[in-house]
């Protein structure tokens, strides 16, 4: 989470005893970028529809990356099989030591260019790094993109994070661990939590300090964005 994007949309809490805005967040995002120059495949899932961890959210065309791990595994081979053919010689005193180390280094070399082949061809597959959803779309599908381009952007609110500055010296509100609850609007839910993290530094204008409390949405029935008030009676 960027503190940045919190201080936009966040409203300074007021004195003590008065409302304490909280907006929910997800407890964490990523934008997922392109590791290969290709063509993007459809996409798996629809926005909002959830996923796990080390699920295919996408693809890239990988015939081009396959021929080559094709080539350079035949590649791999040839060397293998001409290191193995010195090393018999060099034991019969056929061949010098020169051109086994030769060998041996072009074999070294062949299986580099295999490794990174394949390592290649992996980016072709995207998958997520954590269960969530996504949340927008960069790029089409059947665009043509390059290493480092966005793809997509996903969320993860399986966990959300409450974000409010609460008074300074409130030390139930300002100790991590202890339990929060939040009114979430438009909603008659309570929704109940604990303090995650509390900020380094204050506010000196308000007396406040921004806390984050980690709150469970395994019902997936509280959406990032929603907001609400801190009750401070329970």
């Amino acid at each position: 989470m960027r503190w940045c994007a919190f201080f936009l949309l966040l409203f300074a809490a007021p004195a003590y005893g008065e409302a304490v805005k909280a907006v929910l967040f997800p407890f964490r995002e990523a934008v997922i970028a392109a590791r290969a120059e290709s063509t993007l495949l459809p996409y798996r899932f629809k926005l909002g529809e959830p996923f796990k961890a080390g699920e295919v959210l996408t693809a890239l065309d990988d015939s081009r990356y396959a021929l080559e791990v094709r080539r350079a595994t035949e590649q791999a081979d040839f060397a293998r099989a001409v290191f193995e053919d010195r090393k018999q010689l060099r034991a019969k005193n056929f061949t010098s030591d020169h051109e086994l180390k030769k060998a041996e280094f072009d074999l070294s070399v062949a299986e580099s260019s295999l490794a990174d082949a394949k390592l290649n061809l992996s980016y072709c597959i995207v998958k997520a790094p954590f269960a969530g959803k996504l949340a927008e779309i960069r790029t089409q599908e059947y665009e043509t993109v390059r290493p480092g381009q966005p793809l997509f952007r996903i969320i993860d609110d399986n966990r959300l994070l409450a974000v409010m500055n609460v008074p300074l010296n409130d030390a139930a509100l300002t100790t991590v661990g202890n339990p929060v609850v939040v009114s979430v609007s438009g909603t008659d839910r309570k929704a109940k939590g604990t303090v995650y993290e509390v900020a380094p530094q204050a506010d000196h204008r308000t007396g406040t300090v921004r806390i984050r409390v980690l709150i469970d949405n395994g019902d997936g029935k509280l959406r990032a964005g929603m907001t609400g008030e801190l009750i401070h009676d329970e």
